[in-house]
């Protein structure tokens, strides 16, 4: 599988699910076409530079690029984490792959006005997400809607309206002996179909379930194999068998983390990056603290982080902060090495543990000015604040969008809540 020779590789947006160095460099030369969007932070160009890669093809945002008799168009979605949803065009079909990207409200509706009708709408309908991992000892707090996904799949889709929507970015499972249980929380293609049924979701357009192997040409139509729901059928069997069958890379894996121990230049990088946090920003977490337990089999090692000071210290194991934050060692350490740590969350590893909802809040502010750091947003730069500026003048029926999240936010509404209420409108 080295050396795949294809003509361009399209990236989405900068999240180890869709954007994994390893796999890039092991599987494709470093000539290869790589064509992402032309963010206002340079972090995804940077690091396929950094990797090795030299043809790189930036493309603004309702920029249209041509490969032979394909167009594609990318258009982004988000207001730090730059995420894009793709058009793709041929002289056969238009096809709307939205893949992660919450695109909705009039970002929306311009990409319909410009491309539509399309014969395909490709999207997620799953949780990349950590919300899941936290848990509120106090009140009552709603931190999920597992059926969300399905119903922002079909208010997606009832927007759109292409001929054939196409579950798509999703279909995962969970081998690691720290997530196995979370199998159950996959909402694999076939839920999505069974839920869109029984609640009478997405009457107006063809549901198209494709696996991997499954195509579609314009000369044959569909070519999907009735096998491949087999697996779904009988999901835990075959999780299990597979879990089985790669039980010595995973049992190969659990060893390598176990002989992992925290070191004083992973948490001196780590307080470095909570250093890059404006002063300002971070005086408004006030006295907040949390206690961080990086744990493996072997044993557990307890920190006191005060992001206000940028302090990572040691501290004991009964120490208690009403806030506490479990972090795999292994993810600790690749996460902060790689600039990542917002995202460490994606493993679905780690655990959020608070007392009071105001902690909760806390933490979430502080997590959402490190991904600023990861992104390059933070230290604030001039040259950034000029390329946001630029980029808005094409983008700006996002700031519409933004400002109809924000007062739905205002009024108390969840955010999964938000995304549901202006597709809604769409």
């Amino acid at each position: 599988m080295q050396n795949l020779k294809v003509d361009a590789i399209y990236i989405t947006h900068v999240h180890w699910d869709h954007w994994h160095g390893p796999s890039l460099k092991k599987l494709f030369p470093k000539d290869t076409l790589i064509i992402t969007h032309d963010e206002p932070n340079k972090r995804s160009v940077n690091d396929l530079k950094d990797i090795g890669f030299k043809n790189i093809k930036l493309l603004k945002h309702g920029e249209t690029f041509e490969l032979g008799d394909i167009k594609i168009t990318p258009y982004q979605f988000g207001l730090f984490l730059n995420d894009s949803a793709l058009v793709v065009e041929t002289p056969e079909m238009k096809l709307l792959n939205a893949n992660d990207c919450k695109i909705a409200g009039t970002a929306l509706r311009s990409i319909i006005k410009r491309h539509g009708p399309f014969d395909f709408g490709l999207r997620s309908h799953s949780s990349a997400n950590d919300r899941v991992c936290y848990t509120l000892e106090t009140g009552d707090y709603t931190f999920d809607d597992k059926d969300h996904y399905s119903r922002s799949f079909a208010l997606f889709m009832d927007a759109v309206k292409p001929k054939y929507a196409v579950p798509f970015a999703s279909n995962h499972c969970h081998l690691h002996k720290d997530v196995y249980g979370m199998n159950n929380l996959v909402n694999d293609p076939f839920k999505l179909e069974s839920y869109l049924t029984e609640n009478k979701l997405l009457e107006d357009v063809e549901l198209k379930i494709m696996l991997s192997g499954d195509s579609w040409s314009s000369e044959n139509g569909f070519s999907i194999n009735p096998e491949n729901r087999k697996y779904f059928d009988n999901k835990e069997k075959h999780i299990a068998e597979y879990r089985d069958e790669v039980s010595n890379k995973l049992d190969g894996y659990y060893a390598l983390e176990n002989r992992i121990k925290p070191n004083s230049r992973i948490i001196e990088m780590f307080e470095k990056q909570i250093s890059s946090i404006p002063s300002i920003f971070r005086s408004r977490l006030g006295d907040f603290s949390y206690k961080m337990v990086l744990f493996n089999d072997v044993g557990e090692h307890h920190y006191v982080v005060a992001p206000k000071n940028a302090i990572v210290e040691e501290c004991e194991s009964s120490m208690d902060l009403g806030a506490t934050v479990r972090i795999p060692i292994k993810i600790f350490l690749d996460s902060v090495a790689m600039n990542m740590f917002h995202h460490s969350s994606i493993s679905k590893r780690n655990q959020y543990i608070f007392k009071t909802e105001q902690q909760l809040l806390q933490y979430e502010t502080f997590q959402d000015l490190l991904e600023y750091v990861e992104l390059e947003v933070f230290p604030i730069r001039i040259k950034y604040i000029g390329n946001l500026l630029k980029a808005y003048v094409r983008r700006w029926r996002e700031v519409i969008v933004y400002v109809q999240a924000f007062l739905l936010k205002r009024k108390g509404m969840p955010i999964y809540d938000v995304e549901e209420e202006i597709l809604k409108k769409t």
